[in-house]
């Protein structure tokens, strides 16, 4: 069994989640979670079907709220929210929240999605990049930074989310000196908020990668900079809430890390607890 027991990433049909909150709440019960995170995507003025409305953002935090009473001292459930970078709401209210970038604007205005449909992302290098993937991920390297920098929270989330349409496009080669040096000077400089960085076993759950985000090299880099992780699966679907736990823990084992952090199990001794990876 996984030594994790919690996610700090997880969705509810407030947006693209299929799996109701109670629902998921019980299954991670079952599972023997300790803590767990519901995340909803936060309110933005486009895209509409993958976020929370605007006007059901209150009914959102009341209903996460209830099943944290619920559950009271038999598991933790805190309030989160993925905040994109053009999300149009305020993280106030929530205990912690989580920075991603889904989203490339197109010069006529129009939002180009990360994550998508391959072929929407393939449109955006072929309009937007001139055909260059690597300036693609670059462009989106550099965003993340800039936002992670300056909205400082508790999470950096999916650090490498290109990689999911890479895999099947190619766009780029994540093994060149030139994609790496790009990536880890990116993500050097988010060592200093005290972020935590999200191993998210998302793409590994759904079929698209066979290792979480952030890549390997990248985790290494993390450890040595004294960064601290969190192991999050991401889950619209409460079949897959700890999938892929046991080889992301396994890897960050192999590059040294010795713990991880994980919602505490009681909040009344703090919002975040270190967990050893191993007996």
């Amino acid at each position: 069994m996984s030594r994790t027991l919690s996610s700090a990433h997880v969705h509810t049909p407030f947006c693209d989640g299929k799996t109701p909150a109670p629902e998921m709440a019980r299954a991670a019960c079952d599972l023997g979670f300790v803590s767990l995170g519901f995340t909803s995507h936060a309110p933005q003025d486009f895209d509409p079907g993958y976020c929370i409305p605007p006007d059901r953002e209150e009914a959102y935090k009341a209903h996460v709220l209830a099943l944290q009473k619920e559950y009271a001292g038999r598991m933790a459930i805190y309030l989160g929210v993925e905040r994109d970078v053009y999300s149009c709401s305020s993280p106030a209210g929530y205990d912690y929240f989580i920075a991603s970038v889904h989203y490339f604007v197109k010069p006529d205005g129009h939002h180009a999605p990360v994550d998508a449909a391959a072929e929407k992302l393939l449109d955006y290098v072929n309009t937007c990049c001139g055909g260059d993937g690597l300036r693609m991920a670059e462009r989106y390297f550099s965003m993340l930074r800039d936002y992670v920098l300056e909205a400082k929270p508790a999470i950096i989330g999916h650090f490498d989310l290109v990689r999911k349409n890479n895999a099947r496009l190619h766009l780029y080669d994540e093994d060149a000196p030139a994609y790496r040096s790009l990536a880890l000077d990116a993500l050097r400089p988010l060592r200093e908020t005290g972020a935590l960085l999200e191993v998210n076993t998302g793409g590994m759950a759904r079929g698209y990668l066979d290792t979480p985000y952030p890549a390997p090299f990248l985790l290494k880099a993390w450890k040595e900079w004294g960064g601290e992780v969190i192991l999050n699966s991401d889950c619209h679907d409460m079949r897959y809430l700890d999938a892929g736990y046991g080889p992301a823990e396994e890897m960050l084992a192999a590059l040294g890390y010795s713990h991880a952090v994980r919602l505490s199990p009681d909040p009344e001794k703090g919002l975040w607890e270190r967990y050893a990876l191993k007996a």
